[in-house]
């Protein structure tokens, strides 16, 4: 093991044995489900306690543990977090996230654990790893009522997962959720933005150009730091789509040009790091085109590498590159400017914040993902909001602005927001709990980044809820990282509400 020495080592090694050794890529669960479940059984063999594992259609775990002695009045408990990861490399060579560990490290500061060149999926494996750990402590220093532990599936690409949950099947008794999804030590989240993608798709022909009258070029945007569609929306970073859009446009309104292809992204929920498209050009037009491409590159490049004393670049490592290329089939100059323009108009970040918390992205609009296959054009978008009005109303726009340049839309189903309910009694007492454990302030909070406790509150009524976690910063991004100290200090917490449980007043 690499995490050996860590404390509480009983989490640790449940996330490096069980969590970064199994593969959990979103929609390809079935490894971790059943590596889970025998690790369930074992336990419950091992302790000779009643265990059990139930499984619902979309493939979502509820394990239950009965209560430890003495506590077997208090009232059942949720414990929530989702299994898959976002499975993302910056290895020129790739990584195989099927067959191939995490390769998990720490960090040489010793305070962060992390991966090399990969994420590290501690969104949400160290959640997981959190809650399981309850069970593996019981009858050791962990007293609880009926335990049931909550584990979805692919939250990362859909909250399908949440969204197909069935707590009758699952037999979910518990009113009060604890989400271990949260990755801001300190913070109490009690609300969350809703969302829903959106596809815009174009089947068109292609045509061969002529090689005498015309030059293909091929351009790159590279080295970008990405994150997290939601958390990291409102920091001034580029998106690599955004990037691309913005010079294709710009070639296509001076010089003309005809698309070969375009793909950027990976991932709806991430910002996009890399993109790349080809293009062909009028040959008399290659010099007022390299001209042009290298105007706006030093103009980008000016803004996101700024080197101007007492500022921070926004984009470090940011690359625009474009090199030329082989000839290859394009589609026509008038459609390619349809998909340029189209790429170029669609709105990027934050659209708009909230007048009653100061500094919360309302909002918000990711241009995730640009694919090129063959014949089909693809743009897949992610839009968020807090409030549900707000993000259909986007939705639409995005659907007018789409239909202008030809595409078939495909508003994919909407999840909805999680309402604050700050004066909620769970609340109060975690909060309590918190603050002696921590020994701080802890702060109350809504984010822009959706979680499933929207979905799971709207399938049990009634059900309190908060969202909690040790910090982590990077999510969905090779630059994942999780504070080493944190994850003792969530633990003891868990383990300290647990066993004062009784004392709650609802």
């Amino acid at each position: 093991m690499v995490l050996e020495k860590l404390e509480p080592n009983v989490v640790w090694q449940i996330f490096e044995t069980l969590l970064t050794r199994t593969p959990r890529e979103s929609k390809k669960e079935a490894k971790i489900r059943a590596a889970i479940t025998r690790w369930v059984a074992d336990q419950s063999k091992a302790t000779s306690v009643p265990m059990t594992v139930n499984e619902d259609t979309a493939g979502n775990l509820l394990i239950r543990a009965p209560a430890t002695r003495g506590m077997e009045a208090c009232p059942p408990i949720l414990l929530q977090g989702h299994m898959d990861m976002v499975c993302e490399t910056s290895r020129p060579s790739g990584f195989d996230f099927q067959d191939n560990a995490i390769p998990v490290r720490i960090d040489k500061d010793g305070q962060w654990v992390s991966a090399d060149g990969t994420t590290l999926g501690a969104d949400n494996g160290i959640g997981v790893a959190l809650a399981l750990a309850l069970i593996a402590d019981r009858g050791k220093d962990v007293a609880h009522g009926t335990l049931e532990l909550l584990f979805t599936v692919d939250e990362e690409t859909g909250l399908t997962g949440a969204f197909a949950l069935d707590p009758k099947s699952l037999g979910i008794q518990s009113k009060m959720m604890i989400n271990l999804d949260s990755e801001q030590m300190g913070y109490i989240t009690i609300g969350s933005a809703g969302g829903g993608d959106m596809l815009f798709t174009k089947e068109l022909p292609l045509t061969d150009l002529s090689r005498k009258d015309h030059h293909f070029l091929t351009i790159t945007v590279s080295g970008l730091q990405g994150g997290h569609s939601g958390i990291d929306i409102n920091l001034p970073r580029a998106n690599a789509n955004k990037v691309i859009a913005r010079l294709l446009s710009l070639v296509s309104r001076e010089a003309g040009l005809s698309l070969c292809s375009w793909n950027g992204g990976s991932k709806h929920n991430a910002i996009a790091r890399d993109a790349e498209a080809k293009f062909g050009i009028p040959a008399g037009k290659a010099n007022q085109v390299e001209q042009l491409l290298t105007g706006e590159r030093a103009a980008l490049l000016a803004y996101y590498r700024s080197t101007v004393a007492g500022s921070t670049p926004l984009e470090p490592n940011m690359k625009i590159e474009w090199i030329l290329s082989d000839p290859g089939a394009t589609f026509s100059p008038d459609e390619s400017s349809r998909i340029v323009s189209t790429g170029n108009a669609i709105p990027y970040g934050p659209l708009r914040f909230s007048p009653d918390v100061p500094g919360l992205v309302e909002t918000s609009c990711n241009f995730a993902i640009v694919k090129t296959e063959g014949s089909r054009v693809l743009f897949h978008l992610s839009t968020r909001s807090s409030v549900d009005a707000e993000l259909e109303a986007l939705r639409n726009t995005l659907t007018d602005i789409a239909m202008l340049a030809g595409w078939t839309v495909t508003k994919q189903p909407a999840y909805p927001g999680w309402k604050p309910l700050p004066s909620s009694p769970f609340l109060q007492y975690v909060r309590q709990q918190y603050e002696l454990v921590a020994k701080q302030k802890i702060e109350v909070e809504a984010i822009h980044a959706g979680l499933e406790c929207g979905i799971i509150g709207a399938c049990i009524p009634g059900i309190q809820m908060v969202s909690i976690g040790p910090t982590v910063t990077g999510a969905h991004t090779p630059d994942e990282k999780l504070h080493i100290a944190d994850v003792a200090v969530l633990y003891r917490l868990l383990k300290t509400m647990l066993k004062a449980l009784p004392n709650l007043k609802l």
